[in-house]
Order: C-alpha cells, then structure tokens, then sequence
C-alpha cells in the first residue's frame, strides 16, 4: 500500500524528516505498550504456533525506519519506493482499502459445463446437478458485494495487520490464507496489533488459519496447493483474493498464483475413473512389471549421460524430425502417445514408447502398427492403463500413479504381507505424456533431455498436430479432433510469439515445468526445448539446427536391457492372488457412503453452515488416507469434490443466503443419489474395463 501522497519534492522529504523524527519520539514515549503487546503476542503464538514464536523470538529486522503516527498507529518507510507504507493514518486508510475491496471483490472462478455423450455415472449425476442448479436459480437475484461469510481468503501481504484486522471486523470466514514475504512487517505487526481475536476466531471447529511467512512468491502456492488438499480443492475456486501492498514480491507471487490456478481446478478425478483404474490395473498386473526404485548404484553411471529425445506429436515434429534421423544411433527416442504411429510414417522406431490416458481408445492406435515394429519397442505405462496395453509390446512395465484408488490398494496389500520393496509412484506424470515421459527420465537418472513435439499448443487452430500424423490425411483434419472451436489460452512461446493452447496443454506445461524445478537442482542435468510451442522455464530454448550431439553410438537394447533390471521387478503375489472385490473392501465403501448422506437438515441454514458441513465430510474423507481403506479416498474424493464445488458455487452466487441456501439442499440430493449406487458398482469392480468405441479407429489416420 502506498502512500497516498508520496514525497517527491526536497520540501516534502524535509517535512517528512520531521514527521518521522516526532514519529520515533512517540515511539519512545509509548514503550512500554509497545513492548507489552509484542510480549502479549509472542506469547500468544508460542502457545498456538510455536514454530512462528521460534522464528521470531530472536529476530533482528532489517528495515528500521518503524515510527508512530499522530494517531497512535505505527508506519513504516520503504526504501524500496522511498515512501511510507500508509499515510497519516494507516487504519483509517487500511478500513478504506478494504471496504472498497469487498465492494468489487477479486475472486477466484471456475464454470463448469455438461459434457454429452459420456458413460460414466459421475458425468450422468453433475449434468443432473447442473441442470437442477438452472432451475433453482430462478427468481433469485446474482450477489455483487462479497458476502458477510467468506469460504476462503488469501491476503497477498499482511503488512502491519491494520488490513487484516479491518477485514475481520466484517467479514467471518473459513480458511484463510496469509502470504508475507517480508518478515519485517510480519515481525511490526507483532507490536501495531492484537493478534489473540484473530486467532481465537479461528480457533473453533472447520476454521483454519495458515501462515506463509518469508516464503519465495513461487514457493507459496506450491504450500498453498498442499494445503488445499487437506482443507479442499472444492473451496478453491471460490475464493477471495486482496492485495494488501505492492511489492515485487507480491507481485510475482501473484503471478505464478494466477499462471499455476489450472492446478487448483483442474484433475480432480472422478469415481468412474478411479474405478476403471482399479479394474485395468488389477487385470494387467499379471502381463507386465512394476517399476521398483533400488537405488542410483543399480545402473551403471554412464547410462545417466546418454542423451535423451522426448517426441510429442505437435506441428513443431516436423521442424526437427532429420534432426531425429541424424542423432538416431547417438540417442535413446522415447515417443509419447500417437506420436508413436507418425514415427512409423516417417521410417523411426523409438527405444521407449510411453501412453496414461487409461482409455480404449489409447491403445486402438496399436491397430495401424505391424506387430514386428511394436517388438522393438519397450512399452511403459502407469498402473490405471488399459490392460490390452501391454499385450502389444514383448517387453513392459508400468510405475504407478498417485493419487489413484489402484496405487493404494497395492501399496497397503503389499505392505500387510510384509512386502517391504520401493515400488515407485511418478509423481508430476499428468496430465499428458510428455509428463509421464519426464517422470521416468527422472526415474532412470538422465542428464540431458531434448524436447520435440511437445508444444503444449499451436500458432493456428488448423495445425496442432504432425501434419503426418492420424489427425490429417491429405493435409486437411481426418476428423478425429479438432479445435476450431475450443477456447484457448494465450502463451508466451518459446521462440517468441504467442502460442494458443487448451487447459489440459496449459496443466502439462505448468507440471513439466515443476519437475523441471526438481531436475535443475540435480548436477549436471541440462534440458533442451526443440519445440516451437510454449515457452518451459527452467528448459533452454534451442533450435533444431543449432543442436550439436557429439556422443558416441550407443546400444540401444542394451540401454534398455539395464534399465528394466535395474528399475522393474515381477508384481507381489498378494495382490494377483485376491478377488477385485476382497480387495476393495465393499461393506466399509458401503459405510463411507451412508456416512456422507447425512447431515443435512433443518439446521442448515446459512452458507457457514453448508460449508462446515462439506468440509466435516471432506475431512471424513481424507482421513481415510491414513488407513488400510486409502483407496476409498482415492474412490470418493473427486466425485465429491466436484459436487461439493457445484454446491459452494449456487450458495454463494446469489443475494439471498437463506433462499439459495435451502434451494441448495436439492443439489446434494442428487449428490446423495449418486452415493447410494456407489457401492452397487463397486461390488462389480472388476467389470469396469473401458470397452471403448470406433472413433478412434473410423476417423485417425494411423
């Protein structure tokens, strides 16, 4: 927050020299306070969060110029804008600040749409809950103001606290979220505040407060998203955001905020899928073998220096691809969904193929291949995939993928029969393959990464692809997909330019982005991006024919041959040995259920109280990741959350809180609907392998 009327003059820096001088006079004068509320307050959090109390009990600030206004309230002058913080009076201006916020609040947003034409019950049960939010919203009228209760707030800065105490003089709300990269202010705040009323308001029940404080801007919402999976991403898309001050640090905190908001929103999961996952991965474990991490000293080191391509099948394949045929012998090719079928076109065959998508239609592609050109091929995947997927390849091997109700279950199986190997669970492999094509790059211990292909968008809306690949034939879309009419995000490219992408390419690129974060900390690790798509940070733009690879030929099958001893073992007896249905427990899903029906009535009254009562069965939920039943969570946690979503977005989307409120009660009666079939279909788990459709094989030209 600046001042409202920063010095600029040499008459006005004189006045403020003797503002600032009678401001440390009444410092002085008013001590001993001073020093009694700071005491007051560091003995408040070495109570509560005595984790903030060790970071500050010795704490020396390194910004000084702390002074008192007229008024009582303390200032402090930035000498990154040679300005004071606030102007005269920094509650007065602090109370301002935020009633005008609140009047044209900033809030996060998501809309979701129904999808036609999709088997799943998730699908049938939010089209259904969205089509009864159209028609109880009739007559009532859209809030402008945000409302007394807030589900969720994130401060972007704390400052002294003056905002935050005007914040909560009006506003009750649920979580909240305080981002403070200068310790100095939070460390002042300590002595121009009472802290204990804004603890105690959230030290009751389902009231959370949470910290951020001396975080890196991009650090914070790496914690946030870890936070959010404990409170619930259902609150995410509804939350308010403030600003408090300007800074550099707020700034980009904010930025990377919004650029990271797809990973907030996005990739919930859902129940059928969860399910599907179970049913796949169960019926493929007998057919392949399950990565297992037994440490750096099982390969030999000069496997990690063999350069490594990742072929996505964007347009920019076709700028590199003699590149490819000129570092053949030099470099291991791992090719990444359909772009295995171009590779055939254009006469390469890859080391390493690699697919996630658990559906049909992934492995149809398989149908354009001569069986002789998949031979040659090490197919890997994650444990949801479709279980024809290792039929195709002679060799295979899959990792498994967190978060997914079929990791659980062979975890803790494996773990009661006293298995005690490190099966690898990749994290960062979503939501494409180029993801999960990165994780095992990881796994293996690679140095050098070149991609191609991997756009993560396009320049037009006509080339998204290969033009070689099955989406063209003749040059024009064969009319497996198009994106004509998608709405696209704008992106920065990585030659320069804008590139347009889909949210599902936004989420990939922000995931290779974070490994990338992870692999740039390792020694000696470098990675090249060949592709004219969106800009990676972390990853060195590189055209294709500046590319120089002077390394010496390498045995491909051999390489191969290292990496499936050295990280894939034969999957634990335990698990091949029980029904689908013993494994899954049915009676406690069952349980699960009727516990999430209950709750709601007539006591339910305000937009509190439906929120309290989510998050208690969001809790209810997550718990389960503690126990032999993880991989009930893993099963309810996205149905529920997108449900929970749809509910916290009718209540606080309209004026009358009372009226929308019991109107809501309808939503979660659908949702309720949905859990009561819920443990019918788990009782026919083993059934739920995707069976698929011909759109794959009538209209890609593979």
């Amino acid at each position: 927050m600046l001042n409202e009327s920063s010095p600029a003059s040499v008459e006005q820096t004189e006045e403020f020299i003797l503002l600032f001088s009678q401001g440390l006079a009444r410092i002085k004068e008013h001590d001993q306070a001073l020093t009694e509320r700071y005491l007051k307050n560091m003995a408040l959090f070495a109570s509560v969060m005595p984790h903030i109390y060790d970071e500050f009990v010795h704490f020396q600030p390194t910004k000084k110029h702390i002074y008192m206004e007229a008024c009582g309230d303390l200032n402090l002058f930035r000498e990154d804008i040679a300005a004071p913080l606030f102007s005269q009076q920094p509650r007065a201006q602090s109370e301002r600040k935020i009633l005008s916020s609140l009047a044209s609040p900033n809030k996060t947003f998501l809309n979701l749409d129904k999808t036609d034409n999709h088997p799943s019950r998730h699908v049938f049960y939010s089209n259904k809950m969205m089509d009864v939010m159209a028609e109880q919203k009739k007559g009532l009228e859209k809030q402008k103001e945000l409302p007394a209760f807030v589900g969720s707030a994130v401060f972007f800065g704390i400052e002294l606290g003056y905002q935050l105490e005007a914040f909560l003089a009006c506003q009750d709300v649920k979580h909240l979220y305080l981002y403070e990269c200068d310790l100095d202010c939070f460390y002042y705040s300590l002595f121009a505040i009472d802290w204990q009323p804004i603890l105690e308001a959230f030290n009751s029940d389902g009231r959370t407060i949470h910290f951020f404080l001396g975080v890196e801007p991009e650090e914070f919402t790496e914690r946030y998203i870890l936070q959010l999976a404990e409170n619930g991403y259902f609150m995410a898309p509804e939350t308010f955001l403030h600003v408090a001050y300007g800074s550099p640090e707020n700034d980009s905190a904010i930025a990377y905020f919004q650029k990271h908001y797809a990973r907030q929103v996005m990739g919930w999961g859902f129940f059928d899928d969860a399910l599907i996952g179970i049913a796949q991965g169960l019926r493929s474990l007998p057919n392949t073998r399950l990565a297992e991490f037994k440490g750096r000293d099982a390969l030999p080191k000069w496997v990690a220096d063999v350069p490594v391509f990742i072929l996505g099948n964007g347009p920019s394949l076709d700028q590199g691809i003699e590149l490819v045929k000129e570092v053949r012998d030099q470099v291991l090719l791992i090719s990444c969904g359909s772009t295995i079928n171009t590779l055939k076109k254009l006469g390469i065959t890859p080391d390493i193929h690699v697919d996630i998508e658990r559906m049909k239609q992934t492995v149809d592609k398989f149908l354009f291949l001569d069986q002789d050109y998949l031979d040659q091929i090490w197919g890997l995947s994650v444990d949801v995939m479709h279980p024809e997927y290792f039929q195709y390849f002679k060799r295979s091997g899959m990792a498994m993928k967190p978060g997914e109700a079929i990791t659980s279950l062979i975890l803790n199986q494996a773990r009661a029969q006293g298995d005690t190997k490190d099966y690898v669970q990749l994290n960062f492999c979503n939501p494409v393959v180029a993801n999960l094509a990165l994780s095992y790059v990881q796994l293996f211990g690679f140095n050098t990464v070149y991609y191609l292909g991997v756009d993560n968008g396009f320049k037009d809306k006509g080339s998204h692809h290969s033009i070689h690949s099955g989406y063209y034939k003749d040059g024009k879309e064969s009319g497996f997909q198009s994106f004509q009419d998608a709405t696209l995000i704008e992106r920065e490219g990585n030659f320069g330019g804008v590139i347009y992408g889909t949210n599902i390419m936004e989420t990939s690129r922000v995931q290779l982005e974070s490994l990338t974060r992870q692999l740039n900390k390792r020694r000696g690790f470098n990675s090249y991006n060949l592709s004219d798509g969106a800009k990676m940070e972390g990853v060195e733009p590189l055209q294709p024919e500046d590319v120089m690879i002077l390394d010496p030929k390498v045995d491909h099958k051999q390489i191969v041959d290292l990496l499936d001893k050295a990280f894939f073992t034969e999957p634990p007896e335990s698990i091949l040995n029980q029904t689908p249905e013993a494994l899954i427990s049915v009676e406690d899903f069952r349980k699960v259920t009727q516990l999430l029906m209950q709750g709601w009535d007539d006591s339910v009254t305000s937009r509190a109280a439906v929120c309290d009562l989510l998050w208690s069965h969001h809790r209810s939920i997550y718990f389960l990741k503690g126990s032999v039943h993880r991989h009930i969570q893993d099963l309810l946690i996205g149905s529920f959350t997108y449900s929970a979503f749809l509910i916290i977005k009718f209540i606080f989307e309209y004026e009358d809180e009372a009226e929308a409120v019991r109107r809501a009660q309808n939503l979660f009666a659908v949702w309720c609907e949905f859990l009561e079939e819920m443990p019918s279909l788990v009782q026919q788990a083993s059934d739920f392998v995707d069976q698929g459709n011909d759109h794959l094989i009538t209209f890609y030209n593979g």
